[in-house]
């Protein structure tokens, strides 16, 4: 906090004595004027017509994609700019629950769901410039600050192959543009305050083309915020700094370098059952418990035992040469490392109450070499993406403690492994060409995938001793990544697409704890670790989406019908050997729906958009889990996946006013995979408003703004930790955030 508050006025300082010498220059603020303030949300380039304060035109190349403005993220972004999932849930297909108001939730419980697909473990299906430079579990989840966001694009169903290099990106991903530095020099600041103590400040500083060209700037933040229920904070803390650099070698050479620091600590939500959720009014703000009690069993709910902290930064950088006017070569490479623990009470073998210490510390680094070239019949790029990272997962070190009356007693381990590397090779391809009103896109990606090695062991006596029989060596795999599309333009304004895409989703790798929390059960039935190992793998999609496009300036209409088979689903599966339930990369599963956007400009300073999505998410065969049956999940809805969804946008502008009311829909959904624990639909109302003022002295565009999310105070059960094939009473359940209000304002120098 202390911390927080001095760096914040030194920043304050500066921008004093900083807006004073930019006061004094009539030319900079005539030329800013004329081309835009130093840290204006620039229009993204595009590839398409329209656009619509909000979203971007949609590009007449075959995908399905959508494209948020800096604008659209501020304004439909949710009550805080620290996480980027906010700002996309009011898209068809898209969850982003969270058990609390300002995106800073339990990694486990507030990723991104897309066509029911969420990506757990270690992958994440957030890009940052096109770089797999995120992930879970840990503190990489949201690196930059979405004021330093320019634009976010949703890719769903197949992705065109140079957009799709993730780790796993089951049924799509965001990628998300960030802001470069500013020709001109200049400073930016916010202050929010909010509900449950809310605050938080943000700071940009741009230096402007200095001598010989380089561009650079810098931002600090810091957020902090109390539970909405119990204990402790959501988070605690959240420092974060960004920077970039920027810098053109004459006509042909570009470099840009971008980064990020970081240090997070928030204390958890606790879970509901599900009889508890039929019963809101009780159990709505049921927390953690505020005082130890002395008995273990309750212990291990006490708020300061459920806790997560992680530290870290990023490096990534662009190196973009023209060869000649019609072919470039860029060279991307990447650098991120976060440490920390999540602490959390747990019950082991449904009868030891202990608390794990989850040792959490790993890096990323990788580079993607990407050739394009416009050839007289067609454009090709090609490319090759290199990509290592350390586990988790699966987990390397779960501490466990036994509580005393003294606290907590240290008394080994849950889990230990040596830490190894997962390795990723992919050499891709794609071709595009347009003749007339058809537009082609092919191409294939090569994903070769080495698995870490895990070593683990044990301690008897207190002696750390190799265990052969929870140890596997590496793992090798390989996949074929396929994709072409086709779209056809029926008028300047209209066109259809066709689009085929494979890609790669979760690997089953909570087989390896799960596993090492039993190793006594599987040691006395013959069963190691390397006999399960052979079935774990890489969830495999195959997408298909047929869809419209029509962008007629005052209005916009884009309708979309899916369809996608999903092969290696990773599902709790029978082993008959042990007779215990191992988690498997065996099961099956299809995916059929439809999607709209659509918006009017009823006036010209007046949009009403709408979206909507129809899901049928479902097995399409049973689960063995016992030796005498199989579980009956044949065309049941998979877990926390919604049939139905919409939301509903109105934007009004007048002069320098603003207010945006949102309203979202999440159908009836169910909390296990017999659908024996289902949870009613529910509408969210949220409201944003903002006032644009004159600039005055040497303060330009000064904005005050109000952001309320759940105007009605709904409750309402948002976030679930839901694996696809959750048994009944196997669900965590989270209350949704309820009435919060956040107030800005925001001022450039």
């Amino acid at each position: 906090m202390c911390l927080g508050r001095i760096l914040l006025l030194t920043f304050w300082l500066v921008a004093g004595i900083s807006g004073g010498a930019l006061a004094g220059s009539a030319a900079t603020e005539t030329a800013r004027e004329e081309s835009g303030s130093a840290l204006s949300l620039e229009a993204v380039e595009v590839h398409g017509k329209g656009g619509h304060v909000l979203f971007d035109a949609k590009s007449d190349k075959p995908c399905t994609a959508t494209s948020l403005t800096g604008e659209g993220i501020d304004s439909i972004g949710g009550t805080s700019q620290g996480s980027p999932l906010q700002a996309v849930r009011t898209l068809p297909s898209v969850q982003t629950s969270s058990e609390e108001p300002y995106g800073f939730g339990n990694f486990f419980t507030s990723g991104l769901k897309i066509r029911g697909q969420r990506i757990k473990a270690p992958g994440s299906n957030l890009l940052i410039e096109g770089l797999q430079v995120t992930g879970t579990p840990g503190g990489a989840q949201y690196l930059f600050d979405m004021e330093n966001v320019e634009g976010m694009t949703l890719y769903k169903g197949g992705i065109p192959v140079p957009n799709g290099l993730a780790f796993a990106a089951n049924a799509g991903l965001i990628d998300y543009r960030l802001q470069r530095p500013a020709d001109e020099a200049g400073i930016f600041f916010s202050q929010s305050l909010g509900s449950f103590d809310y605050q938080r400040s943000f700071i940009r500083v741009d230096s402007g083309r200095l001598p010989g060209g380089t561009r650079a700037f810098a931002s600090y933040s810091y957020t902090d915020a109390d539970k909405w229920r119990g204990q402790g904070g959501s988070p605690d803390w959240r420092h974060n700094l960004d920077f970039g650099i920027a810098h053109d070698f004459g006509d042909r050479v570009k470099l840009e370098l971008f980064g990020n620091f970081f240090s997070f600590k928030a204390h958890d939500f606790r879970s509901l059952t599900y009889a508890q959720t039929q019963d809101l009014d009780s159990y709505h703000k049921s927390s953690y418990n505020r005082h130890l009690t002395g008995n273990p069993g309750e212990d291990i709910y006490y708020y300061d035992y459920n806790r997560r902290r992680f530290d870290g930064y990023t490096l990534m950088a662009d190196v973009d040469i023209r060869l000649t006017d019609h072919s470039r070569f860029s060279v991307r490479p990447y650098f991120s490392k976060d440490q920390g623990y999540w602490m959390l009470g747990v019950v082991e073998q449904k009868v030891n109450p202990l608390v794990r210490k989850w040792e959490i510390g790993h890096h990323r680094l990788g580079v993607v070499a990407q050739y394009e070239v416009e050839l007289p019949l067609l454009n090709l790029t090609a490319g090759y993406w290199y990509h290592e990272q350390e586990r988790p997962g699966p987990p390397t070190e779960w501490k466990k403690y036994t509580l005393t009356g003294d606290g907590l007693d240290f008394s080994g381990w849950s889990v230990f492994s040596e830490n190894g590397k997962h390795i990723t090779h992919s050499p891709f391809v794609q071709l595009n060409r347009g003749f007339g009103k058809w537009h082609l896109s092919g191409g294939v990606r090569y994903h070769y995938q080495e698995f870490s090695d895990i070593e683990s062991y044990y301690f008897p006596g207190g002696v750390k001793t190799y265990d052969p029989w929870s140890s596997v060596g590496r793992k090798y795999t390989d996949k074929f990544l396929p994709f072409a599309g086709c779209s056809f333009e029926l008028t300047d304004h209209a066109n259809l697409y066709f689009t085929y895409g494979r890609n790669v989703g979760r690997t089953a790798f909570p087989l390896y704890p799960s596993y090492a929390t039993r190793r006594g059960k599987f040691v006395a039935a013959g069963v190691s670790l390397a006999d399960l190992w052979d079935d774990v793998g890489m969830e495999v999609s195959d997408h298909y989406d047929l869809g419209a496009r029509f962008d007629f300036g005052r209005w916009y209409l884009n309708p979309v019908l899916f369809y996608s088979r999903h092969f290696d689903k990773s599902v709790d599966y029978y082993d008959p050997t042990s007779g215990l339930l191992v988690m498997q990369n065996v099961a099956s599963a299809r995916s059929y729906g439809a999607e709209i956007e659509a918006g009017v400009h009823v006036l010209p300073n007046l949009l009403l958009a709408a979206n909507g999505f129809y899901n049928k998410f479902e097995f399409d065969k049973n689960i063995r889990t016992s030796l005498a049956g199989e579980l009956r999940v044949r065309g049941n809805q998979i877990a926390d996946t919604p049939l139905f969804g919409a939301s509903f946008i109105a934007d009004y502008r007048l002069g320098g006013f603003s207010v945006t009311p949102v309203v979202r829909y999440t159908g009836r959904r169910y909390g296990d995979i017999l659908n024996q624990e289902p949870l009613d639909s529910y509408w969210l109302a949220d409201l944003n408003m903002a006032y644009r003022m004159d600039n005055f002295s040497c303060i330009k565009e000064p904005k005050l703004s109000l952001k309320i999310l759940n105007l009605f105070d709904k409750k309402y059960i948002g976030a679930m930790d839901a694996a696809d094939d959750a048994h009944p009473g196997s669900m965590a359940y989270y209350p949704g955030a309820p009435f919060t209000m956040v107030f800005t304002v925001s001022w450039r120098l």
